[in-house]
C-alpha cells in the first residue's frame, strides 16, 4: 500500500493565521480568510497565473474570521458567507467587499463551520446557509 503524499505547487509566507481557503467559483481565484494577532480579520483574495500565487486584494476586518462558503449562491453571482469569532455570519458580494450584503448575529459566540446548498440551482429548494 502506497502512503500519500502531499506535493507542495506554491506557497506563500502570511502575517496572520489561516482559518478557511475556497477557490472562487468559475476562476482561478481562491480567498483565505484569518485572524491577525491582534484579533482583526484577514480576507485575501489571490489568483494563481504563470504557476504563481499572487495576491489581487487584501481587506482587513473588525473581526476575525473563521469560516467561509460559497454554497448558497449561483456561480455568475460569487457571493461568500462568512462567520466570524463574535458570531456574526455576513455574506459579501466579491465585487465589492466594503460591506457585507447581508449582516447578522447568528450565534452568541464563535461560528466554527459553515456551509450553504441551493445555489446552484440542483434539486428544489432555496438557497440556505
Amino acid at each position: 500500500m502506497e502512503k500519500p503524499q502531499i506535493i507542495l505547487h506554491a506557497d506563500v509566507s502570511l502575517n496572520y493565521t489561516v482559518f478557511d481557503t475556497k477557490w472562487i467559483p468559475v476562476s482561478t481565484k481562491f480567498i483565505s480568510l484569518g485572524t491577525h494577532p491582534k484579533g482583526d480579520g484577514a480576507f485575501q483574495i489571490y489568483e494563481i497565473s504563470g504557476g504563481k500565487v499572487q495576491l489581487v486584494s487584501e481587506i482587513t476586518k473588525p473581526r476575525g474570521l473563521k469560516c467561509g462558503t460559497f454554497g448558497a449562491s449561483a456561480l455568475h453571482q460569487r457571493h461568500l458567507a462568512t462567520g466570524d469569532f463574535e458570531g456574526n455570519l455576513q455574506v459579501w458580494d466579491m465585487e465589492a467587499l466594503d460591506s457585507p450584503i447581508y449582516d447578522v448575529r447568528g450565534h452568541t459566540q464563535i461560528i466554527n463551520a459553515i456551509d450553504g446548498v441551493g445555489g446552484l440551482g440542483i434539486g428544489a429548494g432555496a438557497p440556505e446557509i
